[in-house]
Protein backbone atom coordinates (compact mmCIF):
# COMPACT_ATOMS: atom_id res chain seq x y z
CA UNK A 1 0.00 0.00 0.00
CA UNK A 2 0.95 3.15 -0.85
CA UNK A 3 0.70 4.56 2.44
CA UNK A 4 3.65 2.87 4.07
CA UNK A 5 5.67 2.96 1.29
CA UNK A 6 5.34 6.58 1.46
CA UNK A 7 6.09 6.76 4.99
CA UNK A 8 9.22 4.83 4.24
CA UNK A 9 10.47 6.87 1.97
CA UNK A 10 9.74 9.61 3.85
CA UNK A 11 11.65 8.51 6.40
CA UNK A 12 14.66 8.20 4.40
CA UNK A 13 14.70 11.23 2.30
CA UNK A 14 13.74 13.18 6.09
CA UNK A 15 16.86 11.71 7.48
CA UNK A 16 19.16 12.85 4.40
CA UNK A 17 16.78 16.28 4.46
CA UNK A 18 17.99 16.91 8.40
CA UNK A 19 21.73 15.99 7.49
CA UNK A 20 21.21 19.08 5.11
CA UNK A 21 19.24 21.15 7.25
CA UNK A 22 21.99 20.62 10.04
CA UNK A 23 24.76 21.56 7.59
CA UNK A 24 22.44 24.50 6.71
CA UNK A 25 22.28 25.92 10.27
CA UNK A 26 26.21 25.60 10.40
CA UNK A 27 26.05 27.10 6.89
CA UNK A 28 23.78 30.30 8.26
CA UNK A 29 25.72 30.46 11.65
CA UNK A 30 28.97 31.01 9.65
CA UNK A 31 26.90 33.67 7.79
CA UNK A 32 25.67 35.26 10.66
CA UNK A 33 29.65 35.70 11.96
CA UNK A 34 31.14 36.78 9.00
CA UNK A 35 27.89 39.11 7.89
CA UNK A 36 26.22 40.04 11.04
CA UNK A 37 23.83 42.38 11.05
CA UNK A 38 24.00 45.02 9.37
CA UNK A 39 23.96 46.34 5.41
CA UNK A 40 26.24 43.69 3.88
CA UNK A 41 23.97 41.09 5.79
CA UNK A 42 20.89 42.92 3.87
CA UNK A 43 22.46 43.49 0.52
CA UNK A 44 23.30 39.80 0.30
CA UNK A 45 20.12 38.07 1.30
CA UNK A 46 17.76 41.03 -0.92
CA UNK A 47 20.41 39.71 -3.46
CA UNK A 48 19.91 36.15 -2.74
CA UNK A 49 16.23 36.50 -2.37
CA UNK A 50 15.53 37.65 -6.21
CA UNK A 51 17.71 34.49 -7.58
CA UNK A 52 15.80 32.02 -4.24
CA UNK A 53 12.74 33.63 -5.60
CA UNK A 54 12.81 32.61 -9.00
CA UNK A 55 14.24 28.65 -7.92
CA UNK A 56 11.10 28.33 -6.25
CA UNK A 57 9.13 29.45 -8.97
CA UNK A 58 10.09 28.07 -11.47
CA UNK A 59 12.31 25.52 -10.49
CA UNK A 60 11.01 23.34 -7.22
CA UNK A 61 7.87 25.00 -7.52
CA UNK A 62 6.52 25.22 -11.62
CA UNK A 63 8.84 22.33 -13.17
CA UNK A 64 8.63 20.16 -10.64
CA UNK A 65 4.61 20.48 -10.04
CA UNK A 66 4.16 20.81 -14.19
CA UNK A 67 6.72 17.83 -15.34
CA UNK A 68 6.31 15.36 -12.69
CA UNK A 69 2.65 14.20 -13.84
CA UNK A 70 3.81 14.39 -16.81
CA UNK A 71 6.95 12.32 -17.60
CA UNK A 72 5.01 9.54 -14.99
CA UNK A 73 1.89 9.56 -17.42
CA UNK A 74 4.85 8.68 -20.46
CA UNK A 75 6.43 6.11 -18.38
CA UNK A 76 3.39 4.34 -17.63
CA UNK A 77 2.26 4.80 -21.26
CA UNK A 78 4.58 6.00 -23.58
CA UNK A 79 7.83 4.04 -25.21
CA UNK A 80 11.44 4.95 -24.60
CA UNK A 81 11.71 6.98 -27.33
CA UNK A 82 8.77 8.88 -26.38
CA UNK A 83 9.95 9.13 -22.74
CA UNK A 84 13.85 10.51 -24.10
CA UNK A 85 12.10 13.00 -26.64
CA UNK A 86 9.81 14.43 -23.98
CA UNK A 87 13.18 14.83 -21.48
CA UNK A 88 15.43 16.75 -24.12
CA UNK A 89 12.76 18.64 -25.50
CA UNK A 90 12.23 20.22 -22.05
CA UNK A 91 16.08 20.59 -21.27
CA UNK A 92 17.03 22.25 -24.58
CA UNK A 93 13.36 24.74 -24.51
CA UNK A 94 14.62 25.14 -20.16
CA UNK A 95 18.09 26.23 -20.64
CA UNK A 96 17.11 28.43 -23.43
CA UNK A 97 14.57 30.23 -21.31
CA UNK A 98 16.84 30.08 -17.89
CA UNK A 99 19.99 31.60 -20.39
CA UNK A 100 17.84 34.75 -21.66
CA UNK A 101 16.18 35.23 -17.80
CA UNK A 102 20.15 34.91 -16.66
CA UNK A 103 21.32 37.87 -19.17
CA UNK A 104 17.35 39.96 -18.94
CA UNK A 105 18.38 39.78 -14.64
CA UNK A 106 22.08 40.94 -14.93
CA UNK A 107 21.10 43.60 -17.75
CA UNK A 108 18.44 45.29 -15.29
CA UNK A 109 19.63 44.18 -11.80
CA UNK A 110 19.29 47.50 -10.52
CA UNK A 111 15.85 47.81 -12.06
CA UNK A 112 15.19 44.87 -9.76
CA UNK A 113 16.87 46.00 -6.77
CA UNK A 114 14.63 49.32 -7.19
CA UNK A 115 11.41 46.84 -7.35
CA UNK A 116 12.11 44.46 -4.64
CA UNK A 117 14.06 46.77 -1.98
CA UNK A 118 12.51 50.39 -2.84
CA UNK A 119 14.03 51.25 1.12
CA UNK A 120 17.78 50.51 0.12
CA UNK A 121 17.51 53.21 -3.10
CA UNK A 122 18.32 56.09 -0.55
CA UNK A 123 21.39 54.21 0.49
CA UNK A 124 24.02 54.64 -2.44
CA UNK A 125 26.50 52.11 -0.99
CA UNK A 126 24.07 49.43 0.35
CA UNK A 127 22.46 49.72 -3.12
CA UNK A 128 25.36 49.53 -5.38
CA UNK A 129 26.76 45.74 -3.53
CA UNK A 130 22.88 44.74 -3.44
CA UNK A 131 23.15 44.92 -7.77
CA UNK A 132 26.90 43.29 -7.76
CA UNK A 133 25.41 40.70 -5.76
CA UNK A 134 22.20 40.23 -7.60
CA UNK A 135 24.42 39.98 -10.92
CA UNK A 136 26.83 37.22 -9.89
CA UNK A 137 24.40 35.27 -8.20
CA UNK A 138 21.82 35.22 -11.15
CA UNK A 139 23.36 32.22 -13.09
CA UNK A 140 22.30 30.22 -9.92
CA UNK A 141 18.63 30.35 -11.48
CA UNK A 142 20.04 28.26 -14.47
CA UNK A 143 22.32 26.46 -12.46
CA UNK A 144 19.88 25.17 -9.88
CA UNK A 145 16.37 24.63 -12.13
CA UNK A 146 19.02 22.39 -14.55
CA UNK A 147 19.07 20.23 -11.06
CA UNK A 148 15.83 20.32 -9.93
CA UNK A 149 15.23 18.89 -14.09
CA UNK A 150 17.30 15.99 -13.39
CA UNK A 151 15.72 15.88 -9.15
CA UNK A 152 11.93 15.44 -11.00
CA UNK A 153 13.11 12.24 -13.12
CA UNK A 154 14.84 10.53 -10.77
CA UNK A 155 11.69 11.17 -8.19
CA UNK A 156 9.45 10.20 -11.35
CA UNK A 157 11.37 6.69 -10.99
CA UNK A 158 10.77 6.71 -7.26
CA UNK A 159 13.89 7.27 -6.84
CA UNK A 160 14.07 9.95 -3.64
CA UNK A 161 17.47 9.27 -1.75
CA UNK A 162 19.98 10.92 -4.27
CA UNK A 163 17.85 14.07 -5.00
CA UNK A 164 17.40 15.09 -1.12
CA UNK A 165 21.37 14.45 -1.05
CA UNK A 166 22.02 17.26 -3.58
CA UNK A 167 21.00 20.17 -1.14
CA UNK A 168 23.73 18.64 1.58
CA UNK A 169 26.46 18.83 -1.39
CA UNK A 170 25.73 23.12 -1.99
CA UNK A 171 25.83 23.24 2.23
CA UNK A 172 28.98 22.11 2.31
CA UNK A 173 30.29 23.70 -0.72
CA UNK A 174 29.18 26.82 1.56
CA UNK A 175 30.58 26.09 4.50
CA UNK A 176 33.98 25.33 3.34
CA UNK A 177 33.51 28.90 1.25
CA UNK A 178 32.93 30.28 4.26
CA UNK A 179 36.01 28.75 5.88
CA UNK A 180 38.32 28.91 3.44
CA UNK A 181 37.70 31.41 0.53
CA UNK A 182 35.99 34.17 2.29
CA UNK A 183 39.22 34.45 4.72
CA UNK A 184 41.05 34.73 1.39
CA UNK A 185 39.36 37.59 -0.36
CA UNK A 186 39.46 40.18 2.82
CA UNK A 187 38.57 41.07 6.56
CA UNK A 188 35.69 43.28 6.21
CA UNK A 189 32.11 41.68 5.30
CA UNK A 190 32.10 43.84 2.37
CA UNK A 191 35.00 41.81 0.63
CA UNK A 192 34.41 38.37 2.45
CA UNK A 193 30.33 38.38 1.37
CA UNK A 194 31.76 37.53 -2.18
CA UNK A 195 33.44 34.25 -1.14
CA UNK A 196 30.09 33.67 -0.11
CA UNK A 197 28.65 34.08 -4.06
CA UNK A 198 31.15 31.24 -5.54
CA UNK A 199 30.39 28.55 -2.47
CA UNK A 200 26.79 28.98 -3.74
CA UNK A 201 27.53 28.99 -7.32
CA UNK A 202 29.39 25.73 -6.99
CA UNK A 203 27.54 24.04 -4.60
CA UNK A 204 24.53 24.75 -7.77
CA UNK A 205 27.21 22.88 -10.19
CA UNK A 206 28.11 19.89 -7.62
CA UNK A 207 24.30 19.01 -7.36
CA UNK A 208 23.84 18.83 -11.38
CA UNK A 209 26.75 16.50 -11.21
CA UNK A 210 25.62 14.28 -8.59
CA UNK A 211 21.72 13.74 -10.42
CA UNK A 212 23.08 13.87 -13.86
CA UNK A 213 25.38 10.87 -13.46
CA UNK A 214 22.09 8.26 -11.96
CA UNK A 215 20.13 9.61 -14.95
CA UNK A 216 22.53 8.14 -17.66
CA UNK A 217 22.65 5.20 -15.65
CA UNK A 218 18.83 4.69 -15.88
CA UNK A 219 18.71 5.22 -19.52
CA UNK A 220 17.73 8.72 -19.45
CA UNK A 221 20.49 10.56 -21.75
CA UNK A 222 19.92 14.19 -22.87
CA UNK A 223 20.48 16.12 -25.69
CA UNK A 224 19.91 18.79 -27.23
CA UNK A 225 16.49 18.60 -29.24
CA UNK A 226 13.27 21.39 -29.76
CA UNK A 227 10.11 20.27 -30.30
CA UNK A 228 7.44 23.38 -29.66
CA UNK A 229 4.71 21.29 -31.09
CA UNK A 230 5.26 18.12 -28.76
CA UNK A 231 2.06 17.31 -27.00
CA UNK A 232 4.10 16.43 -23.73
CA UNK A 233 6.08 19.66 -23.76
CA UNK A 234 2.30 21.91 -24.31
CA UNK A 235 0.94 20.19 -21.51
CA UNK A 236 4.20 20.80 -18.82
CA UNK A 237 4.10 24.29 -20.57
CA UNK A 238 0.13 24.73 -19.92
CA UNK A 239 1.02 23.59 -16.62
CA UNK A 240 3.62 25.58 -15.47
CA UNK A 241 1.62 28.86 -15.47
CA UNK A 242 -0.44 28.41 -12.73
CA UNK A 243 2.01 26.16 -10.97
CA UNK A 244 4.05 29.05 -11.18
CA UNK A 245 1.85 31.25 -9.13
CA UNK A 246 -0.09 28.50 -6.64
CA UNK A 247 3.07 26.37 -5.60
CA UNK A 248 5.15 29.02 -4.74
CA UNK A 249 2.50 31.01 -2.51
CA UNK A 250 4.61 30.95 0.62
CA UNK A 251 7.74 32.17 -1.15
CA UNK A 252 5.83 35.00 -3.18
CA UNK A 253 4.37 36.41 0.47
CA UNK A 254 8.08 36.06 1.85
CA UNK A 255 9.16 38.54 -0.77
CA UNK A 256 6.48 40.80 -0.31
CA UNK A 257 7.75 40.83 3.64
CA UNK A 258 11.02 41.28 2.18
CA UNK A 259 10.10 44.08 -0.14
CA UNK A 260 8.42 45.24 2.96
CA UNK A 261 11.04 44.94 5.42
CA UNK A 262 13.53 46.84 3.32
CA UNK A 263 11.32 50.14 4.58
CA UNK A 264 11.96 49.46 8.24
CA UNK A 265 15.35 49.98 10.29
CA UNK A 266 18.57 48.11 8.85
CA UNK A 267 18.35 44.46 9.95
CA UNK A 268 14.90 43.71 9.39
CA UNK A 269 15.85 41.80 6.10
CA UNK A 270 18.41 39.68 8.19
CA UNK A 271 15.76 38.76 11.35
CA UNK A 272 13.18 37.82 8.59
CA UNK A 273 15.64 35.37 6.81
CA UNK A 274 17.15 34.36 10.12
CA UNK A 275 13.96 33.74 11.69
CA UNK A 276 12.52 31.84 8.56
CA UNK A 277 15.41 29.39 8.41
CA UNK A 278 14.42 27.65 11.97
CA UNK A 279 11.38 27.37 10.55
CA UNK A 280 12.17 25.72 7.35
CA UNK A 281 13.71 22.62 9.55
CA UNK A 282 10.93 21.14 10.54
CA UNK A 283 9.35 22.20 7.26
CA UNK A 284 11.36 20.69 5.01
CA UNK A 285 13.00 17.68 6.67
CA UNK A 286 9.37 16.20 7.27
CA UNK A 287 6.39 18.81 5.57
CA UNK A 288 8.28 18.84 2.28
CA UNK A 289 9.85 15.34 2.05
CA UNK A 290 5.97 14.05 2.11
CA UNK A 291 5.17 16.36 -0.28
CA UNK A 292 7.96 15.38 -2.32
CA UNK A 293 7.51 11.23 -1.79
CA UNK A 294 3.70 11.35 -1.99
CA UNK A 295 3.60 13.30 -5.56
CA UNK A 296 4.66 10.40 -7.82
CA UNK A 297 2.20 8.45 -6.41
CA UNK A 298 -0.19 11.27 -6.34
CA UNK A 299 -0.02 11.69 -10.16
CA UNK A 300 0.27 7.65 -10.58
CA UNK A 301 -3.10 7.43 -8.86
CA UNK A 302 -4.92 9.78 -10.79
CA UNK A 303 -3.66 9.13 -13.82
CA UNK A 304 -5.04 5.74 -13.64
CA UNK A 305 -8.79 7.50 -11.93
CA UNK A 306 -7.93 5.34 -8.79
CA UNK A 307 -9.80 7.96 -6.56
CA UNK A 308 -10.10 5.32 -3.61
CA UNK A 309 -6.39 5.30 -3.13
CA UNK A 310 -5.88 8.99 -4.06
CA UNK A 311 -7.88 10.19 -1.47
CA UNK A 312 -6.16 7.49 0.87
CA UNK A 313 -2.79 9.08 0.40
CA UNK A 314 -3.65 12.66 0.61
CA UNK A 315 -5.03 11.92 4.02
CA UNK A 316 -2.38 9.38 5.11
CA UNK A 317 0.15 12.31 3.51
CA UNK A 318 -1.43 15.09 5.69
CA UNK A 319 -1.60 13.08 8.90
CA UNK A 320 2.55 11.95 8.64
CA UNK A 321 3.29 15.39 8.10
CA UNK A 322 0.99 16.85 11.05
CA UNK A 323 2.08 14.16 13.29
CA UNK A 324 5.51 15.47 13.05
CA UNK A 325 5.37 19.12 12.17
CA UNK A 326 2.64 20.24 14.85
CA UNK A 327 5.14 18.94 17.63
CA UNK A 328 8.17 20.75 16.03
CA UNK A 329 6.48 23.61 15.58
CA UNK A 330 5.32 23.84 19.45
CA UNK A 331 8.55 23.15 20.24
CA UNK A 332 10.39 25.86 18.18
CA UNK A 333 7.69 28.38 19.77
CA UNK A 334 8.40 27.50 23.26
CA UNK A 335 12.65 26.78 22.65
CA UNK A 336 13.23 29.81 20.45
CA UNK A 337 15.01 32.11 22.57
CA UNK A 338 17.33 28.99 23.18
CA UNK A 339 17.76 27.73 19.97
CA UNK A 340 18.24 30.72 18.00
CA UNK A 341 21.15 32.38 20.76
CA UNK A 342 22.52 28.64 20.20
CA UNK A 343 22.69 29.17 16.55
CA UNK A 344 23.68 32.53 15.60
CA UNK A 345 24.87 34.00 18.71
CA UNK A 346 28.74 33.90 16.71
CA UNK A 347 30.40 36.68 15.74
CA UNK A 348 29.79 39.56 14.30
CA UNK A 349 25.68 38.30 15.20
CA UNK A 350 24.87 39.53 18.92
CA UNK A 351 23.00 38.09 21.55
CA UNK A 352 19.94 41.49 21.14
CA UNK A 353 19.74 40.25 17.36
CA UNK A 354 19.22 36.75 18.25
CA UNK A 355 16.74 37.28 20.74
CA UNK A 356 15.12 39.52 18.11
CA UNK A 357 15.59 36.37 15.43
CA UNK A 358 13.78 34.54 17.60
CA UNK A 359 10.68 36.70 17.63
CA UNK A 360 9.95 35.80 14.10
CA UNK A 361 10.72 32.59 14.23
CA UNK A 362 7.66 32.17 16.84
CA UNK A 363 5.55 34.01 14.17
CA UNK A 364 6.23 32.00 11.30
CA UNK A 365 6.22 28.58 13.24
CA UNK A 366 2.52 29.05 14.26
CA UNK A 367 1.38 28.37 10.49
CA UNK A 368 4.32 25.15 9.56
CA UNK A 369 1.45 22.55 9.38
CA UNK A 370 -0.49 24.81 7.15
CA UNK A 371 2.86 25.12 4.85
CA UNK A 372 3.31 21.61 4.90
CA UNK A 373 -0.32 20.96 4.13
CA UNK A 374 0.05 23.55 1.38
CA UNK A 375 3.26 21.65 -0.74
CA UNK A 376 1.01 18.17 -0.43
CA UNK A 377 -2.22 19.56 -1.31
CA UNK A 378 -1.67 22.27 -4.12
CA UNK A 379 0.19 19.30 -5.95
CA UNK A 380 -2.98 17.61 -6.33
CA UNK A 381 -4.55 19.86 -8.43
CA UNK A 382 -2.05 19.71 -10.59
CA UNK A 383 -2.60 15.77 -11.07
CA UNK A 384 -6.33 16.04 -11.10
CA UNK A 385 -5.82 19.13 -13.59
CA UNK A 386 -7.56 21.32 -11.89
CA UNK A 387 -4.50 23.91 -11.51
CA UNK A 388 -6.65 26.89 -11.82
CA UNK A 389 -8.39 26.52 -8.78
CA UNK A 390 -5.20 26.11 -7.20
CA UNK A 391 -4.26 29.82 -8.95
CA UNK A 392 -7.40 31.79 -7.55
CA UNK A 393 -6.76 30.16 -3.70
CA UNK A 394 -2.93 31.28 -4.40
CA UNK A 395 -4.24 34.71 -5.61
CA UNK A 396 -6.82 35.36 -2.98
CA UNK A 397 -3.91 34.47 0.05
CA UNK A 398 -1.32 36.84 -1.64
CA UNK A 399 -3.41 39.38 -1.62
CA UNK A 400 -4.82 38.83 1.69
CA UNK A 401 -0.61 38.20 2.77
CA UNK A 402 -0.34 41.41 1.36
CA UNK A 403 -3.18 43.67 3.45
CA UNK A 404 -2.27 41.77 6.66
CA UNK A 405 1.22 42.75 6.16
CA UNK A 406 0.58 46.54 5.64
CA UNK A 407 -1.75 46.51 8.82
CA UNK A 408 0.70 44.80 10.84
CA UNK A 409 4.07 45.69 10.22
CA UNK A 410 3.00 49.11 11.47
CA UNK A 411 3.05 48.09 14.88
CA UNK A 412 4.89 44.91 15.17
CA UNK A 413 7.26 45.82 12.33
CA UNK A 414 9.53 42.96 11.27
CA UNK A 415 7.54 40.57 13.33
CA UNK A 416 4.20 41.97 12.10
CA UNK A 417 5.10 40.47 8.45
CA UNK A 418 6.24 37.11 9.75
CA UNK A 419 2.80 36.85 11.29
CA UNK A 420 0.75 38.05 8.27
CA UNK A 421 2.88 35.38 6.06
CA UNK A 422 1.54 32.71 8.97
CA UNK A 423 -1.58 33.76 8.72
CA UNK A 424 -2.56 33.83 5.32
CA UNK A 425 -0.45 30.87 4.82
CA UNK A 426 -3.42 28.88 7.33
CA UNK A 427 -6.06 30.42 5.08
CA UNK A 428 -4.77 29.32 2.14
CA UNK A 429 -4.57 25.85 3.39
CA UNK A 430 -8.32 25.60 4.66
CA UNK A 431 -9.57 27.17 1.15
CA UNK A 432 -7.48 23.96 -0.55
CA UNK A 433 -8.53 21.47 1.57
CA UNK A 434 -12.17 22.38 0.76
CA UNK A 435 -11.58 22.08 -2.40
CA UNK A 436 -9.66 19.14 -2.76
CA UNK A 437 -12.76 17.48 -1.25
CA UNK A 438 -14.85 19.04 -3.45
CA UNK A 439 -12.87 17.46 -6.67
CA UNK A 440 -11.97 13.86 -5.27
CA UNK A 441 -14.67 13.20 -2.70
CA UNK A 442 -14.80 12.99 1.47
CA UNK A 443 -10.87 12.44 2.62
CA UNK A 444 -11.93 11.69 5.69
CA UNK A 445 -12.42 15.25 7.10
CA UNK A 446 -13.71 14.10 10.49
CA UNK A 447 -11.29 11.43 11.38
CA UNK A 448 -8.32 13.46 10.11
CA UNK A 449 -9.56 16.86 12.20
CA UNK A 450 -9.95 14.78 15.32
CA UNK A 451 -6.42 13.54 15.18
CA UNK A 452 -5.37 16.71 13.92
CA UNK A 453 -6.65 17.91 17.26
CA UNK A 454 -5.37 15.52 19.36
CA UNK A 455 -2.15 16.28 18.67
CA UNK A 456 -2.17 19.67 18.80
CA UNK A 457 -3.47 19.03 22.01
CA UNK A 458 -0.36 16.77 23.38
CA UNK A 459 2.34 18.93 21.66
CA UNK A 460 0.63 21.99 23.80
CA UNK A 461 1.02 19.98 27.03
CA UNK A 462 4.91 18.96 26.19
CA UNK A 463 5.59 22.21 24.56
CA UNK A 464 4.45 23.78 28.02
CA UNK A 465 6.14 21.09 30.35
CA UNK A 466 9.45 21.60 28.09
CA UNK A 467 9.36 25.43 28.34
CA UNK A 468 9.56 25.40 32.13
CA UNK A 469 12.23 22.88 32.61
CA UNK A 470 14.33 24.91 30.03
CA UNK A 471 13.40 27.87 32.06
CA UNK A 472 14.34 26.30 35.30
CA UNK A 473 17.78 25.13 33.66
CA UNK A 474 18.69 28.59 32.67
CA UNK A 475 17.47 30.50 35.57
CA UNK A 476 19.40 27.68 37.83
CA UNK A 477 22.45 26.67 35.59
CA UNK A 478 22.52 29.98 32.69
CA UNK A 479 22.28 33.38 34.59
CA UNK A 480 25.38 34.54 33.16
CA UNK A 481 25.09 33.42 29.60
CA UNK A 482 27.40 30.34 28.31
CA UNK A 483 26.97 29.07 24.71
CA UNK A 484 28.16 25.45 26.01
CA UNK A 485 25.47 25.66 29.05
CA UNK A 486 22.74 27.10 26.05
CA UNK A 487 23.36 24.29 24.06
CA UNK A 488 23.43 21.87 26.82
CA UNK A 489 20.00 22.82 27.57
CA UNK A 490 18.42 22.74 23.99
CA UNK A 491 19.84 19.51 23.85
CA UNK A 492 18.18 18.54 27.17
CA UNK A 493 14.66 19.61 26.06
CA UNK A 494 14.34 18.77 23.04
CA UNK A 495 15.76 15.16 24.48
CA UNK A 496 12.97 15.02 26.89
CA UNK A 497 10.36 17.08 24.32
CA UNK A 498 10.21 13.83 22.37
CA UNK A 499 10.27 11.39 25.01
CA UNK A 500 6.99 13.48 26.76
CA UNK A 501 5.66 13.59 23.23
CA UNK A 502 5.82 9.64 22.38
CA UNK A 503 4.93 8.96 25.93
CA UNK A 504 1.62 10.73 25.23
CA UNK A 505 0.89 9.59 22.11
CA UNK A 506 0.93 6.15 23.36
CA UNK A 507 -1.79 7.47 26.54
CA UNK A 508 -3.73 8.40 23.88
CA UNK A 509 -3.54 5.57 21.95
CA UNK A 510 -2.60 7.61 18.33
CA UNK A 511 -2.03 4.76 16.16
CA UNK A 512 0.60 6.61 13.45
CA UNK A 513 3.13 5.85 16.31
CA UNK A 514 2.78 2.11 15.53
CA UNK A 515 3.82 3.29 12.07
CA UNK A 516 6.74 5.25 13.15
CA UNK A 517 7.99 2.00 15.08
CA UNK A 518 7.72 -0.34 12.31
CA UNK A 519 9.62 1.82 10.61
CA UNK A 520 12.38 2.21 13.06
CA UNK A 521 12.48 -1.55 12.97
CA UNK A 522 12.43 -2.46 9.77
CA UNK A 523 15.46 0.34 9.22
CA UNK A 524 17.22 -1.46 12.00
CA UNK A 525 17.37 -4.79 9.99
Amino acid sequence: MSTKKIAKSASIVSLITMLSRILGYIRDAICAALLGVGFVSDAFFIAFRIPNLLRNLLAEGALSSAFIPVFTEYLQKKEKKDILSLVSNVFTVLSIILVILCLLGIIFAPLIVHIIAPGFSSDTKKFELTVNLTRFLFPFIFLISIAALFMGILNSLKKFSLPAFAPVILNISMIFSGIFICPLLGKTPEKQVYGWVIGILLGAILEIIIQWIPTIKYGINLKFFINLYDSGLRKIGKLMLPATLAQSVTQINILVNTILASLLVEGSVTYLYYGNRLMQLPLGVFGVAIATVSFPYISSYAASGNMLDLRNTISSSLRQAFFIVIPASIGIIFLSKEINTLLFYYGRFSYHDAIETAKVSIAYSIAIFAFSGIKILTQVFYAIDKASTAVKISIFSMILNIILCIILMIPFKYIGLAFATSLAGIVNFIFLYIYIIKFVGNINTKNDLIFTLKITFISLIMGLIVMFFASYMTNTFNTDFSRKINGLIVFISITAGIIIYFLLLYLFKIKEIKTVIDILKKSDK
